[in-house]
């Protein structure tokens, strides 16, 4: 129809054109004796033919103008709506995206169900999917939020596929998820339903429906571990009552009779092994009967580190760890292990003398993770501990950004005591993307490095 008007369009022009041009030669060419007043009527003929064929022609685009309006209308509804519809998705696929790198992280720091839930429900409240927030069902039987393990088929490359584990057997324990989905939906089984149509009725359709799913996945860690063996590090603040004391005779005669120490020609000389604080601490529990004895802060770390590669044990994952240690200078004790028997054998065989050199530590640790024993896919982590204030070497600050400025890793820090620099370490968290964190007392230092040991980070591999 509109290619047939287009033509008749056409075939009226060339007519009219034809027409008036001839009009104007005969006009031209009056006869011999031919009044002036013929010639007068002769040109309003012609005007009249001229105007005659102008509305002849302003009608053929009337009707053009008739059948192709509607069809615009109709190809800027449909090119409207289809843009509405995209910018849904887009903003869905944010919305899942978000939850489930939130539910994925609360599941690796709380290793709760419950936790993860309520952090995915959250998140996804907080964006806007069509101008509505996000709802989404925590209930198991909504299969909109589950937990699960991604995996490879051929185990090494190629893409990850979610495999769903019940949830019941993630919250008793009876099995380790790794991976976390969430399911967006906005259709008319959702809580927000399905998304109405900015113009309704173009091809009999009011409104429609849109889902997308999202899967966040711990990954495996390389994780360099950086320790302060400065000599702060060995001591211990002793504050004995004013009528227990370690050096009393009855006190240096019982140590001898449980070979803490030895008699020789009127001395006392510690026995192979022990030292003033081992020595005074056997004094404390044993002899004195006055409860724990005080621990040193180095004794609190090699604690935390047991506990830190306890909990790595425990993971899905498959996690390397290093130890690099620092006094006025800095080694790498250990390189990357899997075999964590290895590094609490090296970090068990470490003392604590010098000055505290932290920027060389974490010179120190970096070679670790630019080995060969690195791996290309594993996230890579540099957690450095100090309990003092840095006092020789690069400033850890430096090292730090010249570190992010040449590789891809998360630095966390974690100070110990009242001494420690927390205003520098965390200034060095800041720039590796990490966190701080403080400990006043071993236990709290064992929490903290529990915590970072279940922090695993993740990515959305759907």
């Amino acid at each position: 129809m509109i290619i047939a008007a287009c033509n008749q369009f056409r075939r009226s022009r060339r007519s009219i054109e034809a027409k008036k041009t001839l009009l104007i030669k005969l006009s031209k060419k009056t006869l011999p004796g031919t009044s002036i007043m013929n010639g007068s009527r002769k040109n309003a003929q012609v005007s009249n033919a001229v105007r005659n064929r102008s509305v002849e022609r302003r009608g053929a685009v009337m009707g053009l103008l008739a059948v192709l309006l509607p069809v615009l209308a109709i190809l800027a509804a449909f090119c409207i709506n289809t843009a509405q519809m995209q910018l849904t998705r887009t903003e869905l696929m944010v919305a899942t995206d978000a939850a489930a790198r939130a539910g994925g992280r609360a599941f690796s720091e709380t290793q709760t169900v419950d936790a993860a839930k309520t952090a995915a429900a959250t998140t996804a409240a907080m964006n806007l999917v069509n101008g509505e927030p996000l709802q989404l069902r925590t209930g198991d039987s909504a299969n909109e939020i589950e937990f699960g393990e991604a995996t490879q088929p051929d185990g090494s490359s190629g893409r990850y596929y979610f495999q769903k584990i019940p949830t019941s057997q993630v919250a008793s324990g009876e099995k380790i998820a790794s991976a976390f989905r969430v399911l967006g939906r906005r259709d008319s089984g959702s809580l927000s339903g399905r998304v109405p149509l900015v113009i309704p009725g173009v091809l009999n359709a009011s409104e429609f429906s849109t889902a997308l799913d999202a899967v966040a996945m711990q990954v495996d860690r390389d994780i360099s571990v950086v320790l302060d063996r400065s000599g702060s590090m060995g001591v211990i603040d002793w504050d004995w009552p004013s009528n227990k004391s370690p050096w009393s005779t009855s006190a240096k005669n019982a140590g001898v009779s449980a070979g803490k120490l030895t008699y020789y020609s009127g001395n006392y000389y510690y026995a192979s092994g022990v030292n003033s604080n081992s020595y005074q601490q056997w004094a404390w529990e044993h002899y004195h009967n006055l409860g724990p004895a005080p621990t040193s802060p180095w004794e609190d770390l090699v604690e935390a580190m047991d506990a830190f590669l306890d909990v790595l044990d425990t993971t899905s994952q498959e996690e390397q760890v290093s130890v690099a240690s620092y006094s006025t200078y800095a080694t790498l004790d250990c390189w990357l292990e899997k075999n964590f028997t290895v590094v609490r054998n090296k970090v068990a065989s470490l003392s604590p003398s010098g000055n505290t050199a932290i920027g060389r530590g974490m010179q120190s640790g970096i070679t670790a993770l630019l080995d060969n024993r690195a791996r290309p896919y594993a996230s890579k982590t540099m957690v450095v501990m100090t309990d003092g204030i840095e006092n020789t070497g690069t400033s850890c600050t430096t090292v730090a950004t010249s570190l992010m400025s040449s590789y891809n890793l998360t630095i966390h820090t974690v100070t110990f005591g009242d001494g420690a620099d927390q205003t520098k370490m965390q200034q060095v968290a800041a720039i590796g993307g990490g966190k701080h964190y403080h400990a006043s007392s071993g236990a709290q230092l064992v929490a903290i490095f529990e915590e970072i040991a279940n922090n695993l980070p993740t990515i959305i591999t759907e």
